[in-house]
């Protein structure tokens, strides 16, 4: 399951809007989701929306947008936070209404949306669809060299580390290192030690 969330901060201003809209585009981009253009027209309307509703009914001073991404599910949620404590009611705009569209929008391009308050004021969210995303081969084996090293325990196929001993051939430590090495070799597992005709031979004189 891949997850992605982030949260940032934007004065409660009508310029906030398109500011917000530019700092999802850019979660996206930097999570690398592919978005299709029902998905992305969604994404830009509903975030709109939600930021003009905070910005005209809110209070305070600040908003706080967090942006949550769940690649498994292919949903983002989008959450706005203010200080009001007030929930938003559904307002149903009349064919001659300049405004009071937003909650048919919201409802119309949103899976689900909502309301509830908070120790400090309320959340007004919405979760919007994704299409289906790539797979890489890093996503599926994150960590490939320690997915091999599994495989090849599982197989038991594992290597033994080489061991380099540097030697001096003019002193009797070359013979004595060598020794060790035949000696740790014929300790490994499946290792069959070779049978000792010369010292056989001598005991036999």
């Amino acid at each position: 399951m891949r997850l992605h969330s982030q949260s940032f901060l934007l004065v409660r201003d009508p310029t906030s809007v398109p500011t917000s809209r530019r700092r999802l585009q850019d979660l996206v981009k930097m999570w690398g989701l592919r978005l299709d253009e029902s998905s992305d027209t969604a994404l830009a309307v509903v975030t709109s929306e939600l930021v003009t509703n905070a910005v005209r009914h809110g209070t305070g001073t600040v908003l706080t947008i967090t942006v949550s991404a769940n690649v498994s599910r292919r949903r983002i949620l989008i959450e706005v936070y203010d200080g009001s404590l007030i929930l938003p009611v559904p307002h149903w705009a009349g064919t001659a209404d300049e405004t009071g569209r937003g909650m048919a929008l919201i409802d119309r391009l949103s899976l689900c949306h909502g309301a509830d308050r908070t120790t400090c004021g309320k959340c007004v969210w919405a979760e919007i669809a994704m299409p289906p995303q790539r797979v890489t081969r890093q996503q599926l084996i994150p960590h490939p060299r320690r997915a091999a090293r599994a495989i090849a325990r599982r197989l038991g196929t594992v290597r033994q580390p080489r061991t380099a001993v540097r030697v001096d051939s003019r002193s009797g430590h070359g013979r004595h290192a060598w020794a060790v090495l035949r000696e740790l070799s014929s300790s490994r597992p499946g290792h069959e030690q070779r049978p000792q005709v010369r010292d056989q031979e001598e005991g036999d004189r």
